[in-house]
């Protein structure tokens, strides 16, 4: 891949700043991952600030007033809260044929996605957490928020905080780092410590390099984390951060990534991306692999946003060849609260042999 490209990627990727689950509505409060989510990492089950800006904020305020329920709550009890995502996903695919012509289509529903959570609260600052999914298992773990400068200790399973926890499954800083349920179980046996003093958040987790059933070897995978968000003003915010993950496998091959990931949000307009080198070392040879993404969303009014994104994937930086881009547009529509439904058109840029494989998709999203 030629440098003076792959620096360009590196530097706009970098320069677009920090995010959050959902890394784009995060972006545009100026919040933590914890503002809106019970789990630290973000993504899942929403606090009672969450609820209120997925309900509130996101749809057409018309058209959810109509709907809307008087008395809202997720919480059953003063202990038990609960939660729930539901995504179903329609596309339409270019195949490439035998002889590279692309002439052959293929198209199906998925069920992308069928999540409940639940949050049992044992005592103050004292909490267990469940989320499961319909594919791809469950995160349970126990967190205790007693630490000073707001942080928080949390031992279970769940996926390592490494990098934008984004929705889309299939982009590649979340599939070439492992953190998708698409290459297998993201969950990860461990514990992670946080702290969050001010506009700064640092985090540090110790983890089975493998999970499985029962014992799972002395492996270990760890990860370091550290971010910051300032508001600059009422409608600007903007961040920076950074993290390190590093895993040995079974088979002795040592993985170690580097991540930078950030965002910026002016009045209508966000922006966000990440980027990671991907270190891999097997039987004395090492490979350098490079994998990042940016996404820019507008609000063109209120319950409807237009999105672009783009994916870029180098397996190994010393080969010319090989690199894989895509790139993303369409928009959100948020019709009434609890309701989202998304179309993008995807283009797909391999090097050197690049075939149709466009894709148009099509998801419903449904939440709690």
């Amino acid at each position: 891949m030629n440098t003076t490209i792959r620096l360009s990627v590196v530097l706009l990727l970098l320069l677009s700043a920090q995010a959050f689950s959902l890394p784009r509505f995060a972006s545009r409060t100026g919040g933590k991952c914890q503002s809106c989510h019970v789990n630290p990492s973000g993504g899942g089950m929403r606090q009672l600030l969450g609820v209120q800006y997925g309900r509130e904020r996101l749809p057409v305020p018309e058209w959810s007033k109509a709907f809307e329920l008087e008395d809202f709550s997720t919480l059953l009890t003063n202990f038990l809260g609960v939660g729930a995502d539901f995504r179903t996903l329609y596309y339409y695919r270019q195949v490439p044929t035998a002889s590279g012509s692309g002439d052959s289509t293929n198209n199906a529903f998925w069920q992308m996605e069928g999540n409940l959570y639940l949050n049992f609260k044992l005592a103050k600052k004292v909490n267990i957490y469940l989320a499961k999914g319909l594919y791809y298992g469950f995160e349970i773990f126990g967190m205790l928020n007693i630490l000073p400068a707001n942080g928080y200790i949390k031992v279970g399973k769940f996926i390592p905080q490494y990098g934008l926890r984004l929705d889309d499954h299939t982009a590649f800083v979340r599939t070439e780092t492992g953190f998708s349920p698409e290459r297998g179980r993201p969950e990860r046996t461990g514990f992670e410590l946080g702290f969050g003093p001010g506009a700064f958040s640092v985090t540090g987790g110790a983890y089975n390099a493998e999970d499985g059933f029962g014992l799972s070897g002395s492996n270990k995978a760890f990860l370091g984390r550290a971010e910051a968000v300032v508001g600059v003003s009422e409608d600007f915010h903007l961040g920076l951060g950074a993290n390190v993950y590093t895993t040995k496998s079974s088979a002795g091959e040592r993985r170690t990534m580097y991540g930078g990931f950030g965002h910026v949000s002016y009045t209508d307009l966000t922006l966000l991306g990440e980027v990671d080198l991907l270190k891999s070392t097997a039987a004395g040879s090492t490979t350098n692999g490079l994998v990042g993404y940016l996404e820019a969303g507008y609000v063109i009014f209120a319950g409807f946003d237009l999105k672009f994104t783009y994916d870029f994937y180098d397996e190994d930086l010393d080969v010319k060849s090989g690199s894989t881009a895509r790139y993303g547009f369409g928009f959100e529509f948020f019709p009434i609260a609890g309701v989202e439904v998304r179309p993008m058109y995807r283009i797909l840029k391999e090097n050197p042999s690049d075939v149709p494989s466009n894709e148009f998709l099509f998801l419903m999203h449904f939440y709690l």
